[in-house]
């Protein structure tokens, strides 16, 4: 095993990316590299690659990750996509994912059965487009659309939630402002019939 390249990180200047056979493993920094005497061009044990990747670099990327997590669930790719911006290798990356999922860290399941409920609670979209907000996370189709199904989204009372959240009570609205409501509850994925008749609706109310 040689080390063919070291090259200093780009987002953390006083770490450097270690190469072995042309391939990233890991970053270190100078004082680790001199006490493992890691140099470009250099031969360096399996017994000391593994002592690094497990005490050194594994820790620190399972460390990232738990903090990461920490304060707010996280799909897997958004776990995967922070810890490739701190530059861990694909390998850290995958044995730290195998691990927060063997203690249920993470669950993309889970993750989207308490978004579309939150989504639902507190800032009401379309099916379809939570389904795009859940894609843009990372969780597969299969998995949201078959969750969107059993949780039975009532886009009716979506968009009464947000008329009488826009409109604080004064109603009919004048058509400018109608015109503003449609555009926006459009843009929260509701089609044009559904809009239209919780329209009527608060109109039937009103009288």
């Amino acid at each position: 095993m040689i080390v063919t390249e070291v090259r200093q990180q780009r987002r953390d200047v006083g770490k450097m990316n270690i190469f072995v056979d042309g391939i990233y493993v890991f970053a270190l920094s100078p004082q680790d590299m001199a006490y493992f005497k890691i140099k470009e061009g250099y031969e360096i044990s399996q017994e000391t690659f593994d002592f690094i990747q497990k005490n050194l670099i594994y820790i620190k990327a399972q460390d990232k990750a738990l903090n990461y997590i920490g304060y707010k669930m996280r799909t897997e790719q958004e776990v995967r996509n922070k810890l490739v911006e701190k530059e861990f290798s694909e390998q850290t990356i995958e044995e730290v994912i195998v691990f927060l999922h063997k203690y249920h860290y993470i669950d993309d399941e889970e993750y989207a059965i308490k978004y579309i409920k939150e989504r639902q609670r507190s800032s009401p979209r379309s099916g379809y487009v939570i389904g795009l907000e859940l894609k843009q996370r990372g969780i597969a189709e299969e998995v949201y659309k078959e969750i969107l199904s059993q949780e039975e989204i009532q886009e009716e009372e979506g968009v009464m939630y947000w008329l009488l959240k826009k409109t604080r009570g004064q109603w009919p609205p004048d058509e400018k402002k109608k015109q503003q409501l449609y555009g926006f509850l459009q843009r929260k994925g509701y089609n044009y019939s559904i809009i239209k008749e919780a329209f009527v609706k608060m109109d039937c109310q009103e009288e």
